[in-house]
């Protein structure tokens, strides 16, 4: 006989988090430009977000306006003010508040190019919240 003591319910199945992700996310918030692409390569919008997280493979971005196709380009900069850009593709985007969108995108480059533009978003986000940072070039700016 089966103890009914001992059994899950759907409650507890339902408060349970499962994370799913193949990397973990890192917090950020960075300004970005993007740009709609349409399967044919034709830019169809032009806007500008803002990043809350980052991983190797994706990022969320939170915009003003859904993104409703199914390619992206984005471009941020860097530490040292360089352009930095990378193609990616729209998993979904959805509205979170009046006049407020989060899209989540996988980005679409190389691994090591996805890391590589990961990298740079965390890494403008963390030394611009300390108030400063250490250029490759060795010097500090504040």
């Amino acid at each position: 006989m089966m103890n009914l003591n001992y059994m899950k319910t759907d409650q507890d199945y339902s408060t349970a988090i499962i994370d799913q992700r193949a990397y973990p996310r890192v917090e950020s918030c960075n300004l970005i430009s993007y740009a709609a692409v349409n399967r044919g390569g034709n830019v169809t919008d032009r806007s500008m977000g803002t990043t809350l997280d980052a991983s190797q493979n994706g990022i969320c971005l939170e915009t003003a306006q859904p993104v409703s196709s199914e390619y992206i380009s984005l471009m941020a900069s860097d530490l040292e003010d360089n352009l930095i850009e990378i193609k990616g593709r729209v998993a979904y985007s959805k509205k979170i508040g009046d006049a407020r969108f989060r899209t989540g995108v996988r980005l679409e480059g190389t691994h090591d190019e996805n890391i590589r533009f990961a990298k740079k978003l965390i890494r403008v986000y963390h030394n611009r919240r300390t108030g400063y940072h250490i250029s490759t070039d060795r010097s500090t700016r504040f």
